[in-house]
This record gives C-alpha cells, structure tokens and sequence, in this order.
C-alpha cells in the first residue's frame, strides 16, 4: 500500500489502489485496523501531491468507508485524524475536509455517493466540537466584471467564501436530499416557505458557541451531470449496473436507503440539538431549505 500510495510516483499509477484499498476494508477489517492511521497519513500525502480529481475522489471514499467502519465511535476516527499531521494544515482532518467538502458534488457511482454521503452524515451527527474549528470553501466569489480567460484564471485565483465545516456538510447533505426528492418525484406536497414550524431565533438569544456553527452565506457549488446521473443510479435498485464498482456489491452499505438514512440525520439533530439545526439552517438556500422541511413534516 505505501509503496503505490507514494506520493514520489505519478498519479496515474495510484489511480486503482482505491479499489485495493476498499476490498481490504470489507473482507479483512481486522488486519487492517492496527494499519489504519499509517494507511491515513500516506493517503494524505499521495493527495496532496495529485491534481487527479479522479484519483482525490477515489481516496475520499476511502476515508468515508474507515468513518463507517468507525462507528458507532465516529468521535474516536475523528480525533485520530485530528492526530495525524498534514502539511500546510492543522491536521488531517482540516485538510480532508477542505478537499471532500470540495469534490462531494464531482463524486460519481451510485455506491460512491451513497457512502459518502452517509459518511458526511455520521461526522456532523457526532456534533464534535473540532468540527466548527474547521473552516472550508463556501461559494466562489467574482472579483471581477467581464469574461475570464484562460490567461486570466491563470494569474487570478480563485477567491472564495469560507464558511464553518458543519455548515458546509448540513448543506451538501441538504443539497443531496433536494435531489432525491426531485428523482422519487416528491413534489406533490409543495410547502410555503412561510409557513414554517420553524422557531424564529432572535440573534441577541443566540451563545458564542452556537454562532460558531452558523452560516451566513450557502454553499452554491452545483454538482457535475455525472454526479446526477450517479443519484438517479441510487434509486434504479433492480437493475444490474446499479452500482458501477462490481467489487463493491457485497458491502453492507448497499443496504442502505439514502433518503431513509438522511431523514433520520436531519430529525434527530433536530430533536438534539434545536439550536444547532436553527443556525445552520440559516446558510441553506430556499430549495435546500424546502427539502429538510419536507422530511420534518413527516
């Protein structure tokens, strides 16, 4: 493993060691475990060392199949990322949040999203307060008029909001029940938007730390025509291609209704923690909005 996850090699060469990667995790969890914070660091430094989306993507996906396989002591992998350096970050955790929190709606596989989906979903359940330390990417912002040209973007980064990871996963999370909803054809129900049973909270009534989750800016990162095609591929059960990755069939997490397992994120924090779920409610833009309302009403 260390030696294809070298971050001296070419990306090219790291492109599969997901898959490997993976099949060590479902069929021998056991001898992987004493392995998994050195398989962590090396899966940081081939990252950062790659301008493969692809090959980003694919170690993502490990990383949310090791918080599966955490749980139900998710605090526990987080901590142990948060004890794991990475170069030009706090630690781990900072740096693997910044590049999953970026590549979430790039992410393609129906078996693929619904891992890390469902992985973003047990991070932000076990409320751990590093998690609100971390800030990542919001939205891009235009700095400036006119058409962008290739010799432009070169020299002009991208400039973009930053906004507390909580907020940023209970968007992602929201943006990909909006889009469940609209593939089940959950538009029969249409609600007012003020008609909410949500409680007005007054900022002079809000705590320091509960500010620290809010958001006052959404996310409006869109997700690529792959990563659509890859939802509609969640729902299509029956069908022999419905998970693109063969070696992944006999996961457990097939198992798993997306729609099922988001409603219970998003009710139970709701019933946890009201203030939390009312400020970071606050960053999700009228259709994420609408979508979370739609599984509270239930």
């Amino acid at each position: 493993l260390n030696r294809l996850l070298d971050p001296e090699l070419e990306s090219s060469v790291s492109l599969f060691v997901g898959s490997y990667i993976l099949q060590l995790i479902l069929h021998l969890p056991s001898h992987l475990s004493p392995h998994i914070p050195e398989l962590i660091a090396a899966i940081v430094r081939r990252m950062q060392t790659s301008d493969i989306a692809g090959l980003k993507s694919s170690l993502v996906v490990i990383i949310a199949r090791l918080v599966h396989l955490s749980a139900p002591n998710v605090d526990q992998f987080i901590n142990l990322l948060l004890a794991i350096p990475a170069q030009g970050y706090g630690s781990s955790l900072a740096y693997i949040m910044s590049e999953w929190s970026q590549l979430q709606g790039e992410i393609q596989g129906a078996y693929q999203i619904k891992v890390t989906t469902t992985a973003l979903a047990l991070l932000i359940s076990t409320r751990h307060p590093e998690l609100s330390r971390i800030e990542v990417n919001g939205h891009l912002v235009k700095t400036s008029a006119g058409i962008t040209t290739r010799s432009k973007a070169r020299v002009t980064p991208d400039n973009w909001t930053k906004i507390p990871l909580p907020s940023k996963i209970f968007a992602l999370l929201a943006d990909t029940l909006a889009e469940i909803q609209e593939q089940v054809g959950d538009d029969a129900d249409n609600i007012d938007e003020e008609d909410s049973d949500w409680e007005e909270v007054q900022n002079g009534d809000a705590t320091p730390q509960d500010i620290m989750y809010s958001a006052s800016v959404p996310s409006n990162a869109n997700p690529s025509v792959e990563h659509l095609n890859a939802m509609a591929k969640v729902f299509d059960e029956d069908e022999d291609d419905s998970y693109d990755d063969d070696l992944a069939k006999n996961d457990s997490l097939n198992e798993v209704k997306l729609l099922d397992f988001l409603t219970n994120t998003f009710v139970n924090l709701w019933d946890s923690d009201r203030p939390l779920f009312e400020y970071l409610c606050q960053g999700l833009t009228n259709p994420q909005r609408v979508a979370v309302q739609k599984v509270l009403r239930k």
